[in-house]
């Protein structure tokens, strides 16, 4: 009897085998996670990627361009090492809360080797968090800028394809002092990245000999801003800097103009939002003389930048901006790292992202920090122009090679 017994339980072991082998070429079940496949990898199982953005809510028009982005990546590259990619991507809708909950999702049911999300800083800092105590399944930050991603809570499994707040503000204080000089007002939405960029700008503005006459804190999802314009007005200034993501921002531009102050007071913007193609429908010419510090605009000239924008514009009709150059470069990013490692284990993907890669990006040369977890890029300074009814950016300077301070410089905090 004993002996019956083995033998069947031997039999069975052989058919279990063989069923698992004959649908290994198959799709996935999405509502299981293999362990051994998320940490080792079969050759013939496909790269899960799981992405958590922002594609509905106030900060839609930076998550959608970044989807898009990888989107057209991957469509490019459809294979990584001989295996399919799969992209699940899932709306956190600005939530971190609803963020952290995709996140289990993914990791736990869908069985993701890599996470991408991010879209605001405080969903950056949840999904950080818990990432860095899984310490399973590497995250790859699309935008959020908060400083202290790269500093205190710095995570060997955290890694930053977007910007942060440092880079853009303090060269947006540099250029303030520079190219406009004399006083400022700064507008900044009043939020986590809201206060890290104004930290971030004023040291370098007052270093340059620029002097901030105020600071304006607007809530999120302010409609009207007649009060903070007359505000500004009021205080007279030569230039002012404004940090106000998404449809905020857009708002603000438009009633700037409306406002009449768009011909009187120098408008320099510090998050990227002047050459979003969601922005300029939205506020049309109201662009036009103002200045922007970003990481990307669509006119650079570059072999890799002319075929990214021709690519795009085929497939979206539209053109580029900076988010979509987030998602186009953590593709890039991805398919680099899954290759060097030759692995989906986390802790090999992890050794490959120490190791500084170096990535030619359409916003020109990128290289992943490995200090700092954060790309060292160019910063360019443009202006909005209208020519026979086209809104277009003419560039103005460009910082090289900007990289963050190794630790955190300690400015004063607002």
């Amino acid at each position: 009897m004993k002996k019956t017994a083995v033998k069947f339980f031997q039999i069975l072991a052989v058919f279990s085998l063989l069923f698992l082998a004959a649908c290994s070429g198959s799709a996935i079940d999405s509502s299981t996670k293999d362990d051994s496949r998320v940490s080792e990898g079969d050759s013939k199982d496909p790269v899960k990627l799981g992405f958590i953005l922002s594609l509905t809510g106030n900060f839609a028009s930076m998550g959608t361009p970044v989807k898009e982005g990888i989107e057209l990546y991957f469509e490019e590259n459809p294979e990584i090492d001989g295996r399919k990619v799969e992209l699940i991507f899932e709306d956190d809708a600005g939530d971190p809360q609803a963020a952290l909950r995709k996140y289990e999702q993914l990791t736990l049911n869908q069985g993701v080797n890599i996470v991408g999300g991010g879209t605001v800083g405080s969903i950056a800092l949840a999904l950080r968090d818990k990432v860095d105590a899984d310490k399973k399944v590497p995250l790859i930050n699309v935008v959020g800028s908060t400083d202290v991603m790269s500093w205190e809570k710095k995570s060997d499994y955290v890694w930053r394809t977007s910007f942060s707040a440092w880079q853009y503000a303090s060269i947006s204080g540099k250029f303030t002092a520079e190219g406009v000089g004399g006083n400022a007002v700064i507008i900044a939405s009043d939020y986590v990245a809201g206060h890290e960029i104004v930290t971030d700008f004023i040291p370098g503005f007052e270093e340059g000999g620029g002097k901030v006459s105020d600071i304006v804190w607007a809530p999120l999802g302010t409609s009207d801003f007649s009060s903070y314009l007359t505000q500004i007005d009021n205080a007279k200034p030569e230039a002012v800097f404004m940090f106000i993501p998404g449809a905020d921002g857009s708002r603000f531009i438009k009633q700037y103009q409306e406002f009449g102050l768009q011909d009187k007071y120098t408008l320099v913007e510090g998050g990227s939002l002047l050459n979003a193609p969601f922005n300029i429908k939205a506020v049309g010419n109201a662009v036009v003389g103002g200045k922007m510090i970003t990481n990307y605009f669509p006119e650079l000239e570059n072999e890799v930048n002319e075929k990214f924008v021709k690519a795009y514009q085929a497939k979206f009709n539209k053109i580029p901006d900076n988010y979509v150059v987030n998602g186009y470069d953590t593709g890039k990013l991805i398919s680099q790292v899954v290759k060097e490692a030759g692995s989906l284990d986390g802790e090999k993907l992890v050794s490959v992202l120490k190791k500084g890669l170096t990535i030619d990006s359409p916003r020109g040369p990128i290289k992943m920090d490995p200090v700092t977890h954060t790309l060292i890029q160019n910063m360019y300074v443009i202006e909005g122009k209208e020519t026979n009814g086209e809104i277009t950016f003419e560039l103005i300077k460009t910082y090289e090679n900007i990289e963050m301070p190794k630790e955190n410089v300690g400015y004063k905090k607002y």
